[in-house]
């Protein structure tokens, strides 16, 4: 009998996995579920009844709307034993991580389909209070980048701690704040610009700027931190955007911010986090 009798062609491994032919190629080529053995000069895929298991996870986690990279992650954490934890264990602790994030995002379109509604029933006051307050000029520790949505947070972390080394024991004067100075999402860069408030005897470093931003006047809303995360954002900054407070003022040269008030890992998702700010124009 040939070694490769006792291996699945492609039709029975789809069939015990539920995976099509045409699935099983892609992953193949994608390199997430590769055949066991490949023949040289028919090129029929053959498949250990070994893989099986791995297959039927990939059907699962595709049915549940899993991208093949976050597959590729589990399946990875799923190899990968260690002296202090099976590699079972490490793959259901990154599955709790993305289900927590699925849960995000849902919570996150709720909110926005919730203010669509509002808009549509001419009733945005329920879910966003407008206010105008005024700004005196400020005295700023500055970095700015381009960068793309998903290197947001990673930037604003990196700023935070330059900010730290920087100023050492000497306390800010002013909230930390983040400016989109353009669109930042999957095909805009921004700029963004995160600052704080600093005392007049902070000066500048190869790492770290100093400018003065103008007195003005804002408009804003406060969020929580469930309306904070991503789409739910969208829905803050379009209230005030579009609200009298705004359209009813020239436009200013300063761009729309978030002002913080807590760091987001040290509180609730029903506890306040920052305020999304429009400034006003003359």
């Amino acid at each position: 009998m040939a070694q490769t009798d006792r291996f699945l062609t492609i039709g029975e491994f789809a069939a015990r996995t539920r995976l099509s032919p045409k699935a099983l190629r892609l992953y193949d080529r994608s390199g997430l579920l590769r055949p066991h053995h490949i023949d040289a000069f028919s090129g029929y895929r053959r498949y250990s009844p070994a893989q099986v298991a791995t297959g039927r996870l990939v059907h699962l986690l595709r049915s549940a709307d899993f991208s093949l990279g976050a597959i590729e992650s589990v399946l990875a954490d799923l190899h990968s034993d260690t002296a202090s934890e099976s590699g079972a264990d490490r793959a259901c602790r990154r599955l709790d991580e993305m289900l927590a994030g699925i849960e995000r995002d849902h919570q996150g379109r709720r909110v926005v389909i919730r203010y669509v509604q509002s808009l549509l029933r001419e009733d945005t006051s329920a879910m966003f209070t407008i206010s105008t307050r005024d700004v005196p000029a400020r005295r700023l520790l500055s970095i700015q980048r381009r960068l793309h949505g998903d290197q947001t947070d990673a930037f604003i972390a990196e700023a935070k701690a330059a900010f730290r080394s920087h100023l050492g024991e000497t306390v800010p004067t002013g909230p930390l704040t983040v400016i989109f100075h353009g669109p930042v999402n999957e095909a805009q860069d921004g700029p963004i610009e995160v600052v704080l408030g600093v005392p007049e005897d902070v000066q500048a470093s190869d790492e770290v700027g100093i400018r003065t931003e103008p007195a003005h006047t804002e408009a804003y809303t406060t969020i929580t931190k469930a309306q904070w995360d991503y789409p739910a954002i969208m829905a803050a900054y379009d209230a005030v955007a579009c609200s009298p407070e705004v359209a009813g003022r020239s436009r200013s040269p300063l761009s729309c911010r978030e002002v913080y008030l807590a760091e987001p890992d040290e509180i609730g998702d029903d506890e306040l986090i920052c305020d999304v700010a429009y400034p006003l124009g003359d």
